[in-house]
């Protein structure tokens, strides 16, 4: 109860990142779906206020079952909840990791991480990226 509050006191309208939240989605297309050379990120369900950047961390896994979260790859994109990540970052990668950000007003907030596989389609050589839960 002391918690919440502290947060009223504190998590008022008037504070500058009173009105941000992180995305909570984030979704990649391969060419095959998007027509764009690389992998297309797309993140979802913030809230912004003015001013606005965008950043995406990658993290390209050697297998399916690794989670390791260095090297990375950071993008920051001045506007747009989009972002194409060049094909090269992830080149032979069959799993990649990748988490948001945007800067509200000087604060840094995060999504979470999420995590996506490649998977072919049938007999062709398209392939998409499923989001792995």
């Amino acid at each position: 109860m002391a918690l919440l509050a502290g947060c009223l006191m504190t998590c008022t309208k008037d504070s500058p990142t009173a009105d941000c939240q992180p995305a909570t989605m984030l979704t990649a297309q391969a060419p095959c779906e998007s027509g764009y050379p690389g992998v297309l990120l797309r993140a979802s369900g913030q809230q912004v206020g003015s001013q606005i950047q965008f950043v995406y961390e990658i993290y390209p896994q050697p297998d399916t079952l690794s989670n390791t979260l260095s090297p990375k790859s950071r993008w920051s994109n001045a506007s747009d909840d989009r972002i194409l990540v060049p094909e090269s970052v992830i080149t032979d990668a069959p799993k990649f990791t990748a988490r948001v950000s945007v800067n509200c007003s000087g604060k840094e907030l995060y999504s979470r991480y999420f995590a996506f596989v490649k998977r072919p389609i049938g007999k062709s050589l398209c392939y998409v990226w499923a989001l792995q839960n």
